[in-house]
């Protein structure tokens, strides 16, 4: 109703006047002060809408200020929440402008900080031995402590502190409570102590403290012993006191109120009449008169005997059937009707009448498996086998209807939240949908269910494969005394989606205040919850508490161009899982912690003294329906209490001083991956980070994880693990992330320089392209000084270079590097023309290389040069797939140390940033897998493989919507792999990746198909006008163009760019020959110029 009114509003504003009635606010300027120093955080936002009434908030625009000219000129608008300067009582000034008609007006109002009492713990003593006191305890004792002088504060006392915090259920009298344990160890008190004109209020405790008041004028008795003892009395006895003139027992049963009794000047004592089968404890004391009452004796317990056999009685036995016929074993009352009497004594028979019983006759013969109609009675005989003494007795047996079909129950629906290809299901989640504490079994088939065969073995952990995206389960409901029900209800597993719009899969806020979130749209709420009125478009989170203590979150929402979105929320808890409350409305509503269901697009959520261990769950909505993003951070106030969540935390680093501990100075170690395993579930992730450290979060402490981390082959043997896994770990519900140390010391210096070319863009006819020269040091040594070569393709030029200070050479350029620290990656982007048709050609390839030195001691010298072909397209495709090598491999140059290189790009041509990006790739069976290993990538990630099953892990990414002509918007991933061995000629390997923006379906790319071959022909280079043959050759190349055009020169480069060889016809011919018997073995590029200036450059592999 509040969104309704204020659309009405607005629409009336536009059609008359309406007086501008402003408030002056008197709720939200006045707060409790929590530590009484006068200061405290308001909210404007809501003193504005206090300010506004019932007005339209879009037609005015407030701002508060700390002085009247700040207020006057609009200057110096004040931030929420804001922290009063002045202590307890603050004028604030308030311009509020009329979007209308520019009007400005300004009122003042004051913020006030009202003081909240004093509540200190306070004490009740009580005398065991003092029977005018004891068990009574007066409250009220402790009442002038606690107002301190001030008589003006209000004192009530409560026996549990949720109800002094809500202020219900008084005790009643306080000057005489009594507590309901009989036991010297009393539970405390709550007290409430309030400032009767402000509200504000502090809880506080009361001990109750029993002790023994030893009286120098009256001893306590001695020797106090059970004299003798029958089956329902007692007798006990004492050493007579000194100036004892009668003495006092006191005593309670099975641990209820104490119970006196008074006894004249003896020393010992009957009690009779004692219950059968409980528990007693006693103690004496003794009165003397004007002296008073000694201190209580020792204590002493005692049980009673069993009590005195008995029969007992029958019951109506229940049964589940059809037609309301149903067969009973009425043996089962054979144990109620025993009672405690000795079995072998007596006899027990079943008959239909009254006077089959009495006179022992037609006893039912089968008395396990009898069949009746609902509403029949039994009469059972029992009878003592030696006296014949006999007892009848009466039941029913009542047939309940059974249920053959089943009741459908909500779904339950699962995102595979770390794209392993599994989903993992808590079944017993749909228990609170039953609103039932009956046992549960579950099935995956009505038959088994029926039969009661086969259930899930584990069903709060039952894992289901996304390729299967719909299961059915059966729950069978075991109802003692009643028929039990079959349930069923679907398991929806997704690979990618976003189901925050339902309680069970609320966004966790783990590590992810600050990150934005994607909003709900198109979502039908639930109707109205608590304060608010409509839940339209629900998002929901859960947040873990890690330390107790006041908490405040700041809310906003905006939609995907940054305008502001109305929000409200809802905050519930305590739970003690994120999932326990979900789908049982009653304990939601019954656990609401504050709520707001305003027209702000700012909402401040608070939990008061939040729990340690405990989750608490907060509801956005999106009352507009736009799509957008919501954040949520702690808001700048004086917050005692914390969130985090349970989870590991993994860590590799070079450990210097080898004492297993990261220490000040100490980097991370990046040369290796980790590798986890939940529950030998055979599902093993391989983890690179660049960082050395990954997060695992987790809300099941009895989780186990298997953790190692490996060194990458190519440098294990410079370096030593200290500790290299740890096995069955769980993690600590509620302890925040436990560290897990991988300390990595070196064995041995090294050196290792790499270099490598990422094809940011693809060529196009009359373009620019980009390539980036990513140089890395990956030893363990610092590299003094260096040198980058770079060479382009002949046929495009260079036309921008990120790196200053480069040497031109023939077709590139050399860059002088220095101090390259260890794990020191540093890029050079290259921008390059490539010419218009025809002097290339679409399909045609653009070959460019980079080499790195010095090479001295390099212990992985196949990373020093790098080359990469590139396709020239026709049309541009914004997310694609490429390999380094082109479309063909020859095969007798590709050996087991050569790695194919892939590079994956990506780009947002949507209208909206992109929060988070994966991009998945399930490798071909021809690939090795386990030789991965990342090259460079566009921004921070985290790769994951189970198996061939890769994925790359853009989180908080942000990625905007691209750009044309500019990187904006778009990222890559360049990785290198290695074939399986046996790769033969012939052989092609096909690659495929998919992108997932957000919940969007995936994109796609073009798979790339990578042939070894037995020669590079011309099929490579598909250009009809142009052949040679043979490649690879070995003296003798033959060049030969078509369509009536002639050689006009020929040139062979090596891959620096160097000319080697040049030969220029002497006559106008087609076809010409080169030898190149005296060139040494390699890949060389062959460059032909017709006499219509159309040139061509291919590769040629000179064996």
């Amino acid at each position: 109703m509040k969104k309704l009114l204020l659309v009405l509003i607005l629409f009336f504003s536009t059609s008359i006047l309406v007086a501008q009635n402003f408030n002056q606010p008197s709720q939200f300027n006045n707060v409790c002060d929590d530590d009484n120093d006068g200061i405290a955080a308001f909210w404007l936002g809501e003193i504005s809408f206090e300010i506004l009434g019932n007005l339209n908030a879009q037609d005015y625009v407030i701002t508060h200020h700390e002085t009247q000219t700040d207020a006057a000129t609009g200057a110096n608008a004040l931030s929420s929440p804001y922290l009063n300067i002045n202590p307890f009582n603050q004028t604030i000034f308030v311009r509020i402008v009329t979007v209308a008609t520019n009007e400005v007006t300004i009122l003042t109002y004051n913020l006030t900080v009202n003081p909240t009492p004093e509540a200190p713990t306070v004490t009740v003593t009580n005398c065991a031995s003092l029977i005018t006191s004891f068990p009574c305890w007066d409250l009220t004792t402790v009442v002038p402590q606690i107002l301190n002088g001030n008589p003006s504060l209000l004192v009530s006392f409560f026996m549990t502190q949720f109800d002094a915090q809500a202020n219900i259920n008084q005790i009643a009298n306080p000057n005489c409570y009594i507590s309901a344990v009989g036991a010297p160890t009393q539970p405390p008190i709550f007290y409430r102590v309030e400032f009767p004109n402000t509200g504000c209020f502090a809880i506080g405790i009361v001990e109750l403290i029993t002790i023994t008041c030893e009286n120098p004028n009256c001893p306590a008795p001695a020797q106090f012993i059970i004299d003798s003892a029958t089956s329902d009395s007692i007798t006990l006895d004492w050493a007579q006191s000194a100036g004892a003139t009668s003495y006092t027992i006191t005593y309670s049963v099975n641990g209820g109120p104490f119970m006196t009794l008074i006894t004249q000047m003896v020393s010992s004592v009957t009690i009779p009449n004692l219950l059968c089968d409980s528990n007693y404890v006693f103690s004496v004391s003794a009165n003397c008169g004007s002296n008073g009452m000694s201190a209580a004796s020792n204590w002493i317990t005692y049980t009673t005997s069993a009590c005195n056999p008995q029969p007992g009685q029958p019951i109506n036995l229940n049964e589940c059937g059809d037609d309301s016929q149903a067969c009973f074993d009425l043996t089962e009352n054979d144990f109620y009707i025993i009672g405690n009497l000795n079995p072998s004594e007596y006899t027990i028979t079943y008959h239909i009448t009254q006077p089959d019983a009495e006179n022992d006759v037609a006893v039912i013969t089968t008395p396990a498996n009898y069949c009746a109609q609902h509403g029949a009675v039994i009469y059972a005989r029992l009878e003592n086998n030696a006296t014949q003494e006999y007892q009848f007795f009466a039941f029913a047996l009542i047939v309940d209807n059974f249920f053959p079909g089943t009741m459908s129950l909500p779904s339950l629906q699962q995102c595979d939240d770390n794209n392993d290809g599994f989903v993992t299901f808590d079944l017993t989640s749909i228990e609170a949908a039953l609103n039932s504490n009956n046992v549960v079994v579950y099935y995956p088939s009505l038959s088994n269910a029926q039969n009661q065969v086969v259930p899930f073995a584990n069903p709060s952990q039952l894992n289901l494969s996304t390729q299967n995206m719909v299961t059915m389960v059966f729950a069978r409901e075991i109802i003692q005394n009643g028929c039990d029900q079959i349930y069923s209800f679907e398991l929806l597993a997704y690979p990618n989606c976003n189901l925050a719009y339902t309680c069970s899969q609320a966004n966790s806020l783990c590590n992810a205040l600050g990150v934005p979130f994607a909003n709900t749209v198109n979502v039908n709420g639930s109707g109205s919850a608590n304060c608010l009125g409509t839940t339209p478009n629900p998002t929901w989170f859960f947040l873990p508490v890690s330390q107790a203590g006041n908490i405040t979150f700041q809310v906003n929402q905006v939609s995907n161009n940054g305008q502001p979105l109305d929000v409200d929320y809802i905050m519930y808890g305590p739970f003690t899982s994120p999932t326990v409350a979900c789908g049982n409305q009653s304990m939601l509503l019954s656990n609401v912690v504050s709520c707001s269901y305003s027209a702000a697009a700012v909402e401040y959520p608070f939990i008061p003294n939040a729990l340690p261990g405990q989750y608490y769950l907060l509801m956005v909505t999106n009352f507009s329906n736009n799509p957008g993003l919501i954040t949520i951070t702690e808001a700048n106030t004086s917050n005692t209490g914390a969130i985090d969540c349970s989870g590991l935390r993994l860590n590799a680093f070079l450990d210097v001083n080898s004492n297993g501990t990261q220490d000040t100075g100490e980097q991370n170690f990046p040369l290796g991956q980790f590798t986890y395993e939940i529950n030998n579930n055979g599902n093993v992730h391989n983890i690179i980070s660049p960082t050395g450290v990954y997060n695992i979060y987790d809300t099941n402490g009895s989780n186990s994880y298997d953790l190692s981390y490996t060194i990458d082959p190519n440098y294990a043997a410079s370096y030593a693990i200290t500790t290299a896994s740890y096995s069955n770990v769980n993690v600590v519900i509620g302890g925040g992330m436990q560290t897990y140390n991988f300390p990595i010391t070196v064995t041995q210096t090294y050196n290792d320089l790499a270099v490598n070319i990422v094809p940011v863009n693809a060529p196009r006819p009359g373009f620019t392209y980009m390539n980036k020269i990513v140089y890395t040091n990956n030893g363990n040594q610092t590299i003094a000084s260096g040198t980058v070569t770079f060479n382009h393709d002949p046929l495009v030029s260079i036309v921008g270079n990120t790196q200053s200070g480069t040497t031109p050479i023939t077709n590139g350029f050399t860059h002088n590097f220095t101090n390259l620290l260890p794990f020191e990656s540093r890029q050079i982007m290259v921008t390059m023309q490539v010419p218009t048709l025809p002097t290339v050609n679409i399909g045609g390839l653009l070959t460019n290389t980079a080499s790195i030195i010095p090479l001295t001691g390099d212990v992985v010298p196949a990373n020093n040069s790098a080359t990469n072909t590139q396709i020239i397209i026709g049309a541009y495709d914004p997310n694609d797939k490429m390999e380094a090598h082109g479309e063909q491999i020859l095969h007798s140059t590709f050996t087991a140390n050569d790695y194919l290189t892939y590079t994956i790009r990506f780009e947002n041509t949507g209208t909206a940033s992109a929060i988070n990006v994966r991009v998945n790739d399930v490798l071909n069976s021809q690939l090795d897998s386990s030789s991965i290993r990342m090259v460079s990538a566009s921004h921070p990630y985290i790769m994951d493989r189970i198996g061939n099953n890769i994925n790359w892990l853009f989180d908080n990414i942000m990625l905007p919507p691209s750009v044309a002509n500019t990187n904006i918007g778009k990222g890559y991933i360049t990785f290198q792999i290695k074939p399986m061995s046996g790769y033969a000629v012939g052989d092609i390997i096909p690659n495929t990746a998919s992108i997932y923006f957000d919940f969007n379906p995936p994109i796609i790319t073009n798979t790339f198909n990578t042939e070894f071959v037995q020669q590079l022909g011309v099929g490579e280079f598909e250009n009809a006008d142009f052949v040679f043959f043979p490649n690879p050759v070995s003296d003798i190349v033959t060049i030969q163009v078509k369509n009536e055009g002639t050689i006009a020169n020929i040139a062979v480069y090596d891959v620096s760019g160097k000319m080697i060889m040049a030969q220029k016809p002497t006559h106008a011919l087609s076809i010409q020959t080169l030898d190149l018997s005296s060139v040494s073995k390699g890949m060389y590029l062959l460059e032909v110029t017709t006499d219509s200036n159309l040139k061509v450059v291919k590769k040629l592999i000179v064996e």
